[in-house]
């Protein structure tokens, strides 16, 4: 009984961290984009290149914000760390499939990019939104 209530402690204390680190990470979008929501598994698309159009078949542009935000970004929805996204899209360039995706160094510059590129998606840090752009919803 004591090994029961020590692994629903530590299972709820695992799952209270993966809820706060994906809330930590905001998902921006420009307010031309097509859609309100975005499930997980399109994200991890998008930023491995495999899903280029939204539903209306405008073209999807992302970037990347370096840092601690991308780090959490790519661990909770593409899977990969920095290292292998940078070896990933690396790649993709030198077999001609593909171009390095914008990258941003302030959440600023990343509200920027999104707001005044038609298509764009990012993602920011929760609080530094604005109303120059839409926050996406997370579906599973």
């Amino acid at each position: 009984m004591k090994h029961v209530k020590l692994g629903a402690l530590i299972l709820v204390m695992v799952a209270g961290l993966v809820g706060h680190a994906l809330a930590d990470v905001l998902i921006i979008a420009n307010r031309g984009v097509p859609v309100a929501s975005v499930s997980k598994s399109d994200l991890e698309r998008i930023y491995k290149g495999q899903l280029s159009r939204w539903e209306d078949g405008s073209r999807v542009n992302f970037a990347v914000l370096r840092g601690e935000t991308m780090d959490s970004f790519l661990s909770d929805y593409v899977k990969m760390s920095s290292a292998q996204f940078d070896q990933h899209w690396k790649r993709q360039v030198f077999t001609g499939r593909g171009q390095m995706p914008p990258a941003m160094n302030r959440p600023a510059d990343m509200v920027t990019y999104v707001a005044n590129t038609q298509g764009a998606v990012g993602f920011v840090p929760e609080g530094t939104i604005t109303d120059e752009v839409k926050v996406l919803g997370i579906t599973p």
